[in-house]
């Protein structure tokens, strides 16, 4: 494998990441204290080296000035310890040596006659850096003394520098693989709870990730996981619920048409005896048509797929048309249908058809539910940024504990008397679905033995065109 194709490789992991990112701030921590060490010792042994030195040049010069005055000449050998790598060469004041350790001159040729007291940083042709100072003595035979001797940083930390690139790969060689190892170590958890979703099925949705058993980390993914789970859980009891509804609704209307063919082959059969099993049939048909279309009909709508015509409604005009199309079914009922009056228009902006729509559903059910001599009443009014349309009836009323399901699919209060009367128990799943699409919420409150009323809620705020005239759809 490549450089290049094992750095993809580690990146693509967190732990790879992860060993990166610590060799490279390894890297740069050691290279910023490297630079730190050099910037504090190297001004520090710089100026112990300028003062010994100078020492030195005044030292080595004191004792030249003091061997000339006798008559004498120096004696290199004494000059500078033999352990001591340097040189000294004395000059007269014009310039001109007069002696020199063996090997200055080829170190230095120039007699650096500009050189002073203070020390300056010199190469050599050897490419060594030394420190030179001269002293000026004025005795009987003016002279100047200079001395040269190795810069000591150099010479220190020279020896060193391969020493510390060494300690330096090595060190990032274990930070990385120090660093690979916890990282694998740290993730541990992300690969158990990887391992817990894995187990987890159809069949064992139940099983939930307890979070304090996780790092404080992974204990919010834990608690989002666990609530999708719940989500994923009430969908399939819903789709499997959903599944047995219809699969009941169904087999009835097959049944019934099974039955009748039955009948009808086991004998002989005058011509208005099949038709009438005929026509039988054809109405079972029809009501599984229906079913069907409703159904297609709410998966549209819970799934967005139908698209809203937004336009300017006036909900007076809109529930006075709901109450005119089901006045006569609610007359054949025994029950009143009246729209509230509204001291001021009430207007908002939605789909007129599945508008009429969802009231028509509520309208219908309200009836439905309302005994001979009850009334129902149809309202709407602005609630802030909403508009509010409520249906309510001196019906039974429902059950505390069936409120919650009033919105299923299929759910029926009366099971056997309305699968009798071809209501499959769809209109108010429909209702909701509508409210949802327009962005609003439905909500009921019923006590039994005196009622029930629906409230839609839904924006004030979307509009279109404006325009008023629209036939009803039936009720689904």
């Amino acid at each position: 494998m490549s450089l290049m194709g094992g750095l993809r490789t580690l990146s693509g992991s967190i732990a790879g990441r992860l060993t990166l990112w610590l060799t490279t701030a390894s890297l740069l921590i050691l290279l910023a204290k490297s630079a730190l060490t050099y910037w504090v010792m190297a001004p520090v042994l710089s100026a112990q080296e300028e003062l010994y030195v100078s020492a030195r040049a005044r030292q080595i010069g004191a004792h030249v000035a003091a061997s000339m005055a006798g008559g004498g000449k120096p004696a290199f050998e004494s000059l500078l310890s033999p352990d001591t790598p340097g040189f000294v060469r004395i000059l007269t004041a014009d310039g001109k040596v007069l002696a020199e350790a063996e090997g200055m001159a080829e170190e230095f040729p120039d007699t650096g006659q500009d050189i002073g007291d203070h020390p300056v940083m010199v190469q050599g042709r050897s490419g060594r850096q030394y420190w030179i100072a001269a002293s000026m003595r004025n005795g009987d035979v003016p002279v100047v003394v200079q001395v040269a001797t190795v810069a000591n940083e150099f010479r220190i930390m020279a020896p060193w520098g391969g020493r510390l690139t060494l300690a330096t790969v090595l060190a990032l060689i274990l930070s990385g693989y120090a660093g690979f190892r916890i990282a694998r170590h740290g993730i541990r958890p992300l690969q158990e709870l990887a391992e817990t979703v894995h187990a987890i099925g159809s069949s064992t949705l139940e099983r939930r990730i307890d979070p304090a058993r996780q790092p404080i980390e992974l204990q919010p993914l834990c608690r989002t996981f666990n609530s999708m789970l719940d989500r994923l859980q009430q969908s399939f009891d819903q789709v499997s619920q959903f599944t047995d509804d219809i699969a009941h609704e169904l087999r009835t209307p097959l049944s019934v048409m099974a039955s009748q063919i039955d009948v009808t082959l086991a004998s002989e059969r005058s011509a208005p005896e099949y038709r009438e099993i005929l026509e039988s049939t054809r109405e079972e048909i029809s009501a599984l048509s229906d079913l069907v279309q409703r159904l297609l009909f709410l998966s549209r709508v819970e799934n967005q797929s139908v698209p809203l015509h937004l336009e300017r409604l006036d909900l007076g005009h809109e529930l006075a048309l709901v109450q005119e199309f089901y006045e006569a079914l609610a007359a054949e009922a025994g029950v009143a249908l009246d729209v509230a009056p509204q001291p001021v228009p009430v207007q908002m902006g939605g789909d007129r058809i599945l508008l009429r729509r969802a009231i028509g559903n509520l309208a219908v059910n309200a009836i439905r539910h309302t005994p001979a001599g009850g009334h129902v009443l149809l309202a709407a009014e602005p609630q802030g940024t909403e508009v509010c349309i409520t249906v309510s009836d001196s019906g039974s009323g429902i059950p505390a504990e069936m409120l919650p399901r009033l919105f299923d699919r299929f759910f029926r209060l009366d099971r056997a008397r309305e699968t009798g009367e071809g209501h499959v128990g769809l209109g108010m799943a429909i209702v909701k679905a509508i409210a949802q699409l327009h962005g609003g919420r439905v909500g009921v409150f019923s006590r039994v033995g005196e009622g029930t009323t629906v409230t839609l809620c839904l924006p004030a705020g979307k509009c279109g065109p404006d325009g008023l005239s629209g036939s009803v759809l039936p009720p689904v």
